[in-house]
């Protein structure tokens, strides 16, 4: 009995594809929640996230800021491939792969991520893309996202949560620019003040306005920690829970510092 079942085994192998390794378990499931789909890297230091609510709600944080809402019809098949066991299945094969050694090295590596709760699958290029494990799943939600990713969007934003609250931003005068302090209401009325100059009255656009207030969740979901960087900016948000600090200050959370700065600097004119 136990020499037929041997036989049996190495048939088996002899008959099984060279190179061919069975496929690791499925990485644990996660309820559909919110996700993001994230870039970085390159020689311009690119941080690009695209952030998504489970309603369709979806932020995007990079040098050119913007917010909206993705199609029902893309959020439905979004939903169903997150939450998919081929998903899931890619993301344990990614693991498996990043922990063997690689022959190739990259010296302008640009990663892409998508990732939901504890499920996190990365791709980086140009570098060893041919020796990638297929990620079919992966690859159509960044199609589903693409415009998204661009500025482009279904539609508006038409959540009014969070609410707006009001902001405070000083740049300091310790560079060649000049310093400046820009204020806003939580109306999204404002004004800017600098050295010199009489004070300019302003207003943040519906979609500046919504930028701002999404932004503000992710830069108040943790306490300011101490820094030795040069601090430029001082950001202040008068929310239910203030939040007050340098821009060093916000460790981990600069690309969302960063796109507030971006988005009321363009708003009130600051060259």
């Amino acid at each position: 009995m136990i020499q037929r079942a041997v036989g049996i085994l190495v048939v088996a192998l002899l008959l099984a594809p060279a190179g061919c390794s069975p496929d690791p378990p499925p990485a644990p499931a996660e309820p559909f929640g919110e996700f993001a789909v994230g870039e970085f890297g390159g020689i311009d230091g690119r941080q690009n996230i695209l952030r998504v609510r489970p309603d369709g709600t979806a932020l995007l944080i990079s040098r050119q800021p913007a917010a909206g809402r993705l199609s029902g019809e893309a959020m439905g098949r979004l939903r169903t491939l997150l939450t998919s066991e081929q998903f899931r299945q890619e993301v344990a094969r990614e693991a498996e792969w990043n922990a063997k050694p690689k022959k190739w090295v990259c010296s302008d590596q640009i990663i892409t991520e998508v990732s939901m709760g504890a499920l996190s699958l990365s791709r980086s290029g140009p570098c060893g893309e041919e020796d990638l494990p297929p990620a079919p799943a992966f690859a159509e939600i960044l199609t589903i996202v693409g415009s998204a990713r661009r500025g482009e969007f279904a539609g508006p934003v038409d959540d009014d949560q969070p609410r707006l609250v009001p902001v405070r931003l000083e740049r300091l005068d310790v560079t060649s620019e000049p310093g400046y302090v820009i204020m806003v209401d939580s109306l999204g009325r404002g004004s800017i003040r600098v050295p010199g100059q009489p004070t300019r009255m302003g207003a943040l656009v519906p979609g500046e306005r919504d930028v701002l207030r999404l932004l503000i969740p992710q830069l108040t979901s943790s306490p300011v920690t101490p820094c030795q960087s040069t601090e430029r900016y001082r950001l202040r948000l008068d929310g239910p829970v203030p939040v007050s600090g340098f821009d060093c200050q916000f460790r981990g959370r600069y690309p969302e510092f960063r796109a507030m700065v971006t988005v009321l600097e363009s708003s009130f004119g600051v060259q």
